[in-house]
């Protein structure tokens, strides 16, 4: 069983993230986050093995958060998601390891990962 930790800002569309991993066998929702400081708590205290962050609000503020969680997490794998058409540049521009995926991709992903 993969826990699992979605960081979105947008509330409609964590609910829905949310939705995609409870609805997939074999993983658990270890929590949500709508702002960075969430994240940080949620991550510590529920030690997920996946966590999905939303990357497409550009800032050092979220890929400091990607770079936080992955210092907090050294085993988790972080996926950035991003609604940028190509996922491969979002990744390039990335100045960390973790892949990008597509927020349309999620459930495909989330299927790999159970698999």
């Amino acid at each position: 069983m993969h826990r699992v930790l979605v960081v979105e800002h947008h509330p409609l569309v964590l609910s829905a993230l949310a939705d995609l991993v409870v609805e997939e066998p074999g993983l658990e929702l270890s929590g949500i986050a709508g702002s960075a400081r969430e994240a940080i708590s949620l991550a510590n205290h529920m030690q997920p093995d996946v966590v999905l962050i939303d990357v497409d609000e550009r800032s050092w503020q979220t890929q400091r958060l990607v770079r936080l969680i992955g210092e907090l997490l050294p085993s988790a794998r972080i996926v950035r998601l991003t609604a940028v058409s190509d996922p491969q540049m979002e990744c390039l521009e990335s100045p960390t390891n973790n892949p990008s995926i597509l927020k349309t991709a999620v459930p495909e992903f989330l299927r790999s990962i159970t698999e």
